[in-house]
């Protein structure tokens, strides 16, 4: 597996074991979760932007909301 950066970092998924693989997740949610890292998860602002755009919509009348229970049904319905 190589990850589009630059420069380009190759991990060699193919090649390590599931042991290998799990420590490497462990390691990539430890440094993900660290608090040091200086940089905080969190919503971003294209996020905002569609659920404002979305509340727009519905109080113009332009979407509306519909029950869970038609919704299961529509896809369930139009799906294989």
């Amino acid at each position: 597996m190589i990850i589009a950066t630059t420069p380009p970092i190759e991990i060699p998924l193919e090649r390590m074991t599931r042991a290998q693989k799990e420590a490497l997740r462990e390691a990539l949610t430890q440094d993900l979760d660290d608090a040091d890292s200086g940089e905080q998860a969190g919503p971003q602002e294209w996020h905002f932007e569609l659920l404002a755009e979305r509340e727009r919509r519905l109080a113009s009348g332009e979407a509306n909301l519909m029950p869970l229970k038609d919704f299961l049904e529509e896809m369930r319905r139009t799906m294989p």
